[in-house]
């Protein structure tokens, strides 16, 4: 029952809602298998042993399901556990009683499961009239993060041990990102070590996949079946593998995750459009002027040129998500001298934003320019400063601005805030560069799995055509000979063909949305590897059709 507890459900309820109508689920499941599936055992085959474990399949889900969530749960409260503690951190400097910061904190929804964390410890604070140390040593018994359980259990003995809160926060900072950056780089190690089963993976798929296309002409069975067995088997391995990333990278976000939209988010909306308009117009073109001046393309480049015209939005996203990385490197420099000149002029934030705005800041200048206007009509400054996290495009600015501006609100020292935020935004900053090197050597190990693949299968299909062509030119008679040599109709190769090359776009497209989960981007720009893998693919499979074909003496 400790799972139980870790995903926030009551024993009772867990039995009563979830166990008993899976366990019910299961038996009905059974009772389905006895009446009208065991009597076709012998029509299935193999698969009968795969449906006849559907009842277990079930009850298992159900005995797992609390620990599905508590595991949930813990991956949520860790992403976010150093913005958290970087904000409690400031708050702690403030004016506002304790009760009231966990207040605060409970009511952002950014926060996700720590905010709901938070709620229960102002709850036993505000219903129950618990002390705060005693409100965390009963939540770290029942929260499903052990680092979160570690930080309220050191928490709760600062306080009885009548040490203030902002100095323990303080110090926390860096226990607190320490713990951070070494799940952080534990995640990105796995990732490496991930990376080589995926080579095994893929190579022996593409290893069987040649194989498959040869047995045909041995046994005589459908060349169709086979090619859509393989692509079946490496379509689900390579959304097995996006899926097992998005769960295994760590949760940090290049771009803004705010609603509200930007100047830049819609001419990347607009780039996009252009983009797939101009693959349609290629189409088009081609198709109208091929006739027209005798113009014959292979039909593998026609493909790559019609996707082309995607890396117009491609390269948008690239040169725009460049500059966020610029801006995220400048902005710790720039809020240490806003919190340092603020602190300076007797907190007068607007004062040290115009003596800021003659300073270079690289790409940061002009929003930095941008936000000292907003300021100076005094209409809303809190909106002034979120317009200018969101301009930025930078999830990192997004969340911290936010905590500068409330605490500095509440009555913080902006100097003393900003050396906060600005110390772990640097150390985010470091662990992000780790991981673009991370993203860097998988880029290199996808492009060359792309070649290795469109090689290997090609190839095989090259050798698989000059058998079936030799075959055909045979002129045979003998009825025992033709019950040896088996053919393939050359519709059936075409189709084969287009289906295995499109099978290499799909295999594109989602070794370049893996690339874009590890390195936490944008997805658009994913585009980019996207068509450069497809022009790969489509040269590789031109030099193995003709040039392989050509080498093995079995014509083209």
């Amino acid at each position: 029952m400790r799972y139980v507890e870790r995903a926030g459900l009551h024993p009772e309820t867990y039995k009563k809602k979830i166990l008993l109508p899976v366990v019910v689920l299961a038996a009905v499941a059974a009772l389905v298998m006895l009446l009208f599936v065991v009597p076709l055992l012998s029509l299935l085959g193999p698969i009968s042993y795969l449906v006849m474990t559907v009842p277990v399949f079930i009850v298992i889900v159900g005995l797992l399901y609390p620990k599905i969530i508590a595991d949930s749960r813990r991956n949520e409260i860790n992403n976010n556990l150093h913005f958290y503690i970087t904000n409690l951190g400031v708050l702690s400097t403030s004016e506002v009683d304790r009760k009231t910061v966990m207040r605060l904190l409970s009511e952002k929804k950014e926060y996700k499961e720590l905010a709901k964390e938070t709620g229960k410890l102002y709850v036993i604070m505000e219903k129950w009239g618990r002390s705060l140390a005693q409100a965390c040593r009963f939540l770290a018994k029942r929260t499903p993060s052990e680092i979160f359980a570690d930080f309220l259990d050191r928490f709760a003995h600062s306080l009885d041990s009548g040490e203030s809160m902002d100095s323990f926060l303080k110090k926390e900072q860096t226990v607190v990102m320490s713990d951070y950056a070494t799940v952080y780089r534990g995640k990105l190690y796995d990732i490496d070590v991930f990376k080589e089963i995926y080579i095994s993976i893929i190579l022996s798929i593409a290893f069987f996949a040649s194989f498959a296309m040869i047995v045909p002409f041995i046994t005589g069975q459908s060349l169709k079946f086979f090619v859509i067995m393989i692509a079946f088997i490496l379509m689900s391995t390579e959304v097995a593998i996006v899926y097992f990333l998005k769960n295994k990278v760590p949760e940090d976000n290049i771009w803004h995750t705010s609603e509200i939209v930007t100047d830049v988010d819609r001419m990347l909306l607009k780039r996009l459009v252009i983009s797939i308009v101009s693959c349609g117009a290629v189409v088009a073109a081609y198709y109208f002027i091929s006739p027209v001046f005798g113009i014959s393309i292979p039909f593998e480049f026609v493909v790559s040129l019609s996707l082309t015209p995607l890396i117009i939005a491609g390269m948008t996203v690239r040169k725009e998500e460049e500059k966020i990385k610029r801006k995220d490197l400048n902005f710790p420099s720039f809020l240490r001298s806003l919190g340092g000149s603020a602190s300076a002029r007797g907190r007068q934030i607007l004062e040290s934003m115009k003596y800021l705005t003659a300073h270079d800041f690289g790409p940061l200048t002009e929003d930095i320019q941008n936000l000292y206007k907003r300021l100076c009509t005094r209409l809303n400054n809190d909106y002034a400063w979120r317009l200018f996290s969101v301009d930025t495009g930078s999830n990192l600015i997004y969340r911290f601005v936010e905590m500068f501006v409330e605490s500095i609100r509440l009555g913080s020292e902006p100097e003393e805030v900003a050396d906060i935020i600005a110390d772990n935004f640097t150390k985010i900053n470091e662990l992000r560069k780790q991981r673009f090197q991370t993203t860097a050597s998988y880029i290199g190990l996808s492009y060359g799995l792309i070649v290795g693949v469109a090689f290997a299968l090609f190839v095989s299909f090259g050798i698989a055509k000059g058998i079936n062509e030799m075959y055909l030119s045979m002129n045979i008679t003998s009825e025992f000979v033709q019950n040896i040599i088996y053919t393939t109709p050359k519709e059936d190769l075409s189709w084969v063909f287009n289906l295995i090359y499109f099978v290499l776009i799909g295999h594109s497209f989602l070794a370049a949305i893996s690339i874009r989960i590890t390195d936490g981007g944008h997805l658009m720009n994913s585009l980019n590897h996207f068509v450069g893998m497809v022009w790969v693919s489509s040269v590789i499979v031109y030099i193995a059709s003709k040039v392989m074909v050509n080498m093995l003496s079995f014509g083209s």
